[in-house]
C-alpha cells in the first residue's frame, strides 16, 4: 500500500475492558489476503487476553468489516500503538477482498501512471 487508509477498529461487543463494541480510528498501513498493519490510539494490554479485534474499512465503493486475531502489538508513539492482525476470513469475506484488492490496485495503478 502506498498510501495508509482510514479505518476504524473495534473490540467485540464481549470483550472486556474499555472500549468493548466501540469504535476507535485508525490507520490501515499494510493489507493483504491474509492480514493487515493497523496503528490507532487504541490500547489492547487493558483488554485481559482478549486478542479480537473487527476491522471497519472503505478501499472502494463498499464499507468492508473483517474480524481477525492480533498477533502482535507495540507502542508506536506517545499514545499510538501499531497491531499486526491475522485476519480470520469466511470463504466468501476472503472472496470479497480479494475482489476489492484487485480493483483498488487496478486503480491505485492508474493514478501513478
Amino acid at each position: 500500500m502506498n498510501q495508509p487508509i482510514d479505518c476504524w477498529l473495534e473490540l467485540p461487543a464481549g470483550s472486556t475492558g474499555p472500549g468493548a463494541g466501540k469504535q476507535t480510528e485508525g490507520v490501515l498501513i499494510d493489507l493483504s489476503r491474509s492480514g493487515c498493519k493497523v496503528r490507532s490510539s487504541l490500547n489492547l494490554r487493558f483488554t485481559s487476553k482478549d486478542t479480537r479485534l473487527i476491522i471497519h474499512f472503505k478501499l472502494n465503493e463498499n464499507m468492508l468489516r473483517f474480524t481477525g486475531s492480533v498477533r502482535w502489538g507495540w507502542m508506536y508513539g506517545l499514545g499510538e500503538y501499531q497491531y499486526g492482525v491475522r485476519l480470520d476470513l469466511t470463504a466468501e469475506e476472503e472472496e470479497i477482498l480479494t475482489s476489492e484488492l484487485d480493483l483498488w490496485t487496478m486503480s491505485s495503478g492508474e493514478e501513478d501512471s
